[in-house]
This record gives C-alpha cells, sequence and structure tokens, in this order.
C-alpha cells in the first residue's frame, strides 16, 4: 500500500458534502441531469445512493461523512484505490468512474443483480452462486500483487500482513479507552499465534461473502464493498465467507471449500481458517466497542451474535472443549405483560398496518429492543449473580488473579470457559430479539464422519 497516501487520507478525511452537492458533483461527472435518485440501506459509515442519468447510465454513489481523525484506516479514498487496481484485472468488481478530490466520494457503475442472498428458496441454485463466487475469489487471490503497487517491503510475508493488520484494529480497540477482557484476550492470542506459511500474500477482499456481492440467476455479477480491502492471507476471505454465511447460510459449506479448492488449484488450510475465523469475529467486536452507529435493536442482536461467535472460534482454532450451560431458568416479573403488550402493539398496530418501509423497519427495530428491555428486567438478576459467582470461581482457582479479569495472568483455557458463560447469558437475553440468529453457528469446514 502507498503508505504516504494512507497517511494523507487518515489525516485528510474531507469535508461534510451536502445530498444537492453529492447530486451535483454526480451531474458533473456524467456530463447529465439526474433522472432517479435512490438511498440505499447498509453500512454503518456510509451513505450510499443508486442514481439513473437522464441518458440512462446507471451509477452508486457512496460518501462516507468525514470523522474525527482516529487509528482506523479505512477510508472511500482508501477503497478507490482498490477499484482502481482491479480495472485492469478480470476480477468482477464494479467500475471506478470518478473519486471526489474533496469529499470522501466515489462514483462506479451500478453493477446488475441483487443482493439478497438470504431470500433465495432454492438450494440448488444457492450452491451455483456460491461456487460461482468462490471462483471469483479465486480469481482475486490470483492477481499478480507485483503489478498493483499496493505493496512495498512490509507485506513481503503473510505474517507481516496479518500483523499490520493486527496492529491497526488494536489501535482502534486501545483509542475507545474501554477495556473489554474478551476483546484482549483474543487480540492477544492471535498476536501470539500468526500464521507464517511459505505461500506470498495476496490481495484480499477483506469482507467476502453473502451480502457483498450481487448475483442474477445462478450466476455471481460482482463483488462489492472493498472498504477493508488489502494485502494478506487468501485463507482469511474464506473465515469472511463462514462469518456472513452465519448470517445468510451458504448450503453444504465444506463443498464451497471443495469448489474453492479446484478454482485455485491448491488445498486450503483449514487451521489458517479457524485463525482468520477468530481475528473476523474479533474486528466484528471491535467494531460494535467503538459504538458505530445503528439502529440499537440491531446493535443488542449483533453484539450477542458476535461475542458468542468469537468464543467459538477461539474455542475452535484451540481445540479447547467448552462445557454445556443450561439457560437460567426465571419467572416473569410483574412488568413482563406490559413489555408483551408494547411489542404486540408495535407488530399489530404499527408494522402490519403501515405502507411506509421506514416505519415498519423502525417498529421491528423497537420492537427488538423492548424484547430485550423484557428480558433484562425479568433475567438481569439472576445473570448478575451467576457472574459474580462465575468471577469468584475463576478467582479461586487462580491466586493472585484480580478484576479485571487479565488475559495472560489467568490460564487461557480458564478465562476462555469464563467468557463462554459470559456470551451464553447475554446470548440468553438477545435470543428474544435475535429470533433465527440466536442459534446460528459458524457452518463446518469439512464433512463430518457421519457424512
Amino acid at each position: 500500500m502507498d503508505g504516504s497516501r494512507a497517511e494523507q487520507d487518515k489525516a485528510n478525511l474531507g469535508r461534510e458534502a451536502s445530498e444537492a452537492e453529492l447530486r451535483a458533483w454526480v451531474e458533473d461527472v456524467a456530463g447529465a441531469g439526474i433522472s432517479k435518485w435512490k438511498p440505499i440501506s447498509g453500512g454503518n459509515r456510509c451513505r450510499s445512493w443508486a442514481v439513473t442519468a437522464e441518458d440512462g447510465t446507471k451509477l452508486y454513489l457512496r460518501y462516507q461523512p468525514p470523522r474525527p481523525p482516529s487509528a482506523e484506516a479505512y477510508t472511500v479514498w482508501r477503497e478507490a484505490r482498490f477499484y482502481q487496481v482491479l480495472a485492469n484485472t478480470d476480477v468482477r468488481a464494479p467500475r471506478l468512474i470518478a473519486v471526489n478530490d474533496e469529499v470522501q466520494a466515489i462514483l462506479t457503475e451500478l453493477a446488475p443483480g441483487r443482493a439478497d442472498f438470504r431470500r433465495i428458496d432454492d438450494d440448488q441454485r444457492k450452491a451455483a452462486i456460491a461456487d460461482d463466487f468462490v471462483s471469483a475469489l479465486a480469481q482475486l487471490h490470483a492477481v499478480p500483487i507485483a503489478e498493483t503497487g499496493l505493496a512495498d517491503d512490509r507485506h513481503a510475508t503473510i505474517a507481516a500482513c496479518v500483523s499490520e493488520e493486527l496492529a491497526i484494529w488494536r489501535a482502534m480497540y486501545q483509542e475507545s479507552g474501554e477495556r473489554d477482557p474478551l476483546i484482549e484476550m483474543a487480540l492477544d492470542w492471535l498476536d501470539a499465534n500468526l500464521p507464517d506459511p511459505p505461500e506470498a500474500p495476496v490481495l484480499v477482499h477483506g469482507d467476502a461473502g453473502p451480502g457483498n456481492f450481487l448475483f442474477e440467476g445462478d450466476r455471481m455479477t460482482a463483488l462489492l464493498d472493498w472498504e477493508l480491502a488489502h494485502v494478506g492471507d487468501p485463507m482469511e476471505d474464506l473465515a469472511w465467507f463462514s462469518m456472513r454465511a452465519v448470517m445468510e447460510p451458504v448450503p453444504d459449506f465444506p463443498a464451497r471449500i471443495r469448489a474453492y479448492e479446484a478454482a485455485a488449484g491448491r488445498p486450503v488450510d483449514t487451521g489458517r481458517i479457524l485463525y482468520h475465523r477468530v481475528f473476523v469475529s474479533t474486528r466484528v467486536v471491535i467494531i460494535r466497542h467503538r459504538n458505530v452507529t445503528g439502529e440499537p435493536g440491531n446493535s443488542i442482536v449483533s453484539r450477542a451474535l458476535n461475542r458468542r461467535l468469537l468464543v467459538d472460534a477461539l474455542a475452535a482454532a484451540t481445540g479447547t472443549a467448552l462445557p454445556h450451560r443450561s439457560p437460567l431458568m426465571v419467572d416473569e416479573t410483574a412488568l413482563t405483560p406490559l413489555y408483551d403488550s408494547v411489542v404486540a402493539d408495535l407488530r399489530h398496530r404499527i408494522a402490519e398496518v403501515s405502507d411506509d418501509p421506514a416505519i415498519v423497519a423502525a417498529s421491528k427495530n423497537l420492537a427488538k429492543v423492548v424484547k430485550y428491555l423484557r428480558e433484562a428486567d425479568r433475567l438481569g438478576p439472576a445473570m448478575r449473580a451467576a457472574r459474580t459467582e462465575a468471577i469468584e470461581h475463576l478467582l479461586a482457582k487462580v491466586p493472585g488473579a484480580t478484576v479485571p479479569l487479565e488475559a495472560g495472568s489467568i490460564p487461557f483455557d480458564l478465562l476462555l470457559e469464563f467468557f463462554a458463560g459470559d456470551v451464553a447469558r447475554e446470548a440468553q437475553m438477545a435470543a428474544p430479539s435475535s429470533g433465527g440468529l440466536a442459534t446460528r453457528d459458524f457452518p463446518a469446514l469439512k464433512e463430518t464422519d457421519d457424512d
């Protein structure tokens, strides 16, 4: 990566732009007026629009409002450089049309296709799209890095690339000013177990999987959202794929891994995928820890799900067997019927009768919040007591250990077991808000002996 430009991007994050200014810029670039301007939902830090010019040209505008300078390296201007590199390859990515030099905005073509992979009800079609997707990943990983200008001497090995990414995410965590022992344990484990294979680094998408690609029929049409792209380990993209498959399930995931192997012409390294599952999960938990804006109901679900997945990823990567935990058994409180009444009103009096998608979405988000508050009222005392008991039990096993729990001062397996209980209780509280996600896990990477 061009280090000097990367530092410029971090120091100069552009100024604020109004929607009117962005429209005027798009019209100037397109050389035509705008006949359609449609906001696109999704993403925590960027705003996007699907745009149709009067001459019929379809465009995609991505804008990132300025933020205070921080350790975070990922900007829209940085993303633009990956689109520029990809323009000289066969990788299926939207074509970059223009970069605004004053505000963090880029304009690309609007690639054809849909992104709602989860809505496909035909497993055979989903499998075909997923196989085409992993073929596109293999094609991306085959791009000659030396010809891209994205790497320098600091990126000579995969270990060096992963270490550089880890330093960025550790700094992003630390600048929040709030400690989280689970994140610290994960970062320390990642630093201590860097993968160091002999193969050369590759261009990595950095957030690959359902939701970040478009498809038509049974073919993938474009890889989207290159915000986290970097030079690194190809197994990271397969870890991202498995993470995104939690939210948008992929049929027979091990077969999709085999399809990647066939397209790439080399076997995958399951151990490195398991390592990167930890890193991927840690990234997502850090993003939530930094209080990135988002709907509160979705934040509740995301926190519970991703902390649970991080513990599961650490257990899988280290071969640690975690004990089964029974849910807390607690009666309803006097307020439970009131919460239930509010949830019912949000559903029947608002969501089911409104024709406004924004109102429907807001009511569903509020329902998640009310369900969580109901469970906090019901489960809260028992959860606090269970956590206190778990801490006392842990401290009794490790003389000299103190609270907050320090990674390194407590044996890894004991600390992981403690966090497993912590996230299980949090997941139980968030379960009514989470729906089907409450029981979703990472997909298997290989067939079991019973298959």
